[in-house]
């Protein structure tokens, strides 16, 4: 059975985790496991493997990644092994992954047909008080990933993606979702 991978790519911030969890519980998505060299955090998943710097640039070279990258002083990776079991289950709508820019043009490589939604917030002054407001990651931190944000922006606009522009607001969360499940479903492209 084939199986649609949706890259969702943006902001730290601006809902990409959330809405990729209402994307795993309304229609059975998989989130594939990711490697990385950040300390845990208080609401992380299951699906993430903590390892040191010189763990993680030995996988990269023995090419355990289907894409990595380095942001905000540290390395991410989805593990190529877990995406390639999650496609041969075959039981499940699809994967959906958090990524980077650059690790949307490494799955791009590896999946051609994979669809790129770029999660933009409405009004980018609203990130910098969510991600203060979830009191998962240190203050420093906070402010070097708000400083990323023009650049982290333009990088997005340089990917062949379907934009959907998210608000702070509660109201508008349904709302978002929908322009995404839209996305998602009214494409034919799948991966496999």
């Amino acid at each position: 059975m084939d199986c649609k991978v949706i890259c969702f790519v943006g902001p730290s911030g601006v809902g990409k985790t959330s809405y990729a969890k209402r994307l795993m519980k309304k229609y059975n998505f998989i989130f594939p496991s990711v490697v990385v060299t950040r300390k845990q955090r208080s609401d992380d998943d299951e699906c993430y493997l903590y390892v040191n710097e010189s763990t993680f640039i030995e996988m990269v070279n023995s090419g355990r990644f289907i894409e990595w990258d380095k942001y905000s002083n540290y390395y991410y990776g989805t593990l190529l092994q877990s995406v390639e079991e999650i496609k041969r289950l075959g039981y499940h709508s699809g994967i959906v992954l958090d990524l980077t820019p650059n690790g949307c043009r490494g799955v791009k490589r590896a999946i051609p047909d994979a669809i790129i939604i770029a999660l933009l917030p409405d009004n980018p002054e609203w990130l910098y008080e969510r991600l203060k407001g979830r009191s998962s990651q240190p203050l420093e931190e906070i402010r070097a990933r708000t400083n990323l944000l023009r650049s982290y922006l333009d990088e997005i606009e340089l990917l062949a993606c379907k934009k959907v522009y998210a608000s702070f607001s509660p109201d508008s969360w349904n709302q978002t979702f929908k322009e995404i499940e839209d996305i998602i479903f009214k494409s034919t492209i799948m991966c496999g």
